[in-house]
């Protein structure tokens, strides 16, 4: 039996006969008026439901669409570099692909030392250049508009040494003493750390005889008698290593650990070119990343860039690549470049870093 006969006999039992037919097609009509009612009401509700599900997933409408970011406002830089293996992340990123995917043509220029890129700054014919941190304190101290933009490398024990001839007689710092240097600038941290090394065994920076020489050219000078020593970086201190005898490592005492060079650029520069800066910076800490993540890649990378065997470039110290700015470490070099008289007074090196944005 259906719920109207049901009903229908529950009626009959409290009315009279006449009014049977009528009270039980009256209730009936309620009845269907609710289930229709409540269908109609659930079918809203699936509608509702679908029309959300679709819209979030319509492409293109405005209010979920996001802006792509905007592009460089340089696509082509030039951006010096000094042959050393500081210098690996630079051509990683390269390799990698990383400044394409930043939408950047880097075109990499050799210079001899971080001295000699900052004049091209300058000038304006490089836009962004590998440096030793002295030489940019230096420069900034001086006046000029120069700008740290992001680190770079940290040296390890034996990435800048001081070497003799394999076959020299000299078998201690102190047995330099008036004679010739190769270095590679007449400034900077190189020389920094070596002015140091001198005074550790008694030897003033006047005590010696300095000639600029690029690191390629060092090993060369030495075996031709042009100098006595070189101040050399790796990997040509691996490179030479049958050729020439590690006197003392320079980036030791009181510069060990510390950080040795980044990337400078104008502050004029950077503050025009804002989203270049930041697609160039984003590269370089992939690639430092990536040289992290895989340290063969030194290897793999160096002879690359640098035309020494693969074999000196396995072997070699290149140091590491830290990601972003040791500010700590940048300060204890400021204040030991000005203790050996190579900054004149006191700098706070948070005012020669580059504001981001």
């Amino acid at each position: 039996m259906t719920w109207l006969g049901d009903e229908l006999g529950r009626i009959a039992d409290d009315m009279p006969e006449r009014d049977l037919t009528v009270r039980a097609y009256e209730l009936h009509r309620r009845r269907r008026r609710n289930l229709v009612a409540l269908t109609a009401a659930a079918l809203v509700v699936v509608v509702v439901l679908a029309g959300t599900v679709t819209t979030r997933l319509l492409p293109g409408r405005a209010a979920d669409a996001v802006s792509p970011p905007a592009p460089p406002e340089q696509s082509t830089v030039d951006v010096g570099w000094v042959p050393t293996a500081a210098a690996l992340p630079l051509f990683v990123a390269q390799s990698e692909g990383y400044f394409a995917a930043e939408g950047l043509t880097v075109r990499p220029v050799s210079v001899q030392a971080g001295a000699a890129g900052v004049p091209l700054l300058l000038t304006k014919r490089l836009a962004i250049v590998e440096s030793d941190y002295c030489t940019a304190l230096a420069t900034n101290a001086l006046g000029k508009d120069i700008k740290i933009v992001g680190g770079m490398h940290r040296a390890g024990p034996r990435s800048l040494a001081l070497t003799v001839p394999a076959g020299s007689r000299i078998r201690d710092v102190s047995g330099l003493k008036d004679k010739w240097i190769a270095v590679p600038g007449l400034s900077g941290l190189p020389t920094l750390a070596l002015t140091a090394l001198l005074e550790r065994h008694g030897l003033a920076r006047q005590d010696v005889k300095l000639a600029e020489t690029s690191y390629p050219d060092m090993v060369k000078g030495l075996n031709r008698g042009r100098f006595a020593a070189a101040l050399l970086a790796e990997p040509f201190v691996t490179a030479g290593a049958s050729k020439v005898r590690v006197l003392e490592e320079a980036m030791s005492g009181e510069f060990a650990g510390l950080p040795d060079s980044g990337w400078a650029a104008t502050g004029e520069w950077a503050r025009a070119n804002p989203r270049t800066l930041a697609a160039f910076q984003r590269a370089i800490a992939k690639a430092q990343r990536r040289i992290a993540a895989d340290p063969a890649l030194v290897a793999r990378t160096l002879p690359k860039y640098l035309r020494i065997d693969p074999r000196a470039a396995a072997r070699a110290d290149a140091g590491s690549y830290p990601v972003g700015l040791d500010v700590r470490g940048l300060q204890r070099l400021a204040d030991l470049a000005r203790r050996h008289r190579f900054l004149r007074g006191p700098i706070d090196v948070r005012t020669v870093i580059a504001s981001p944005g």
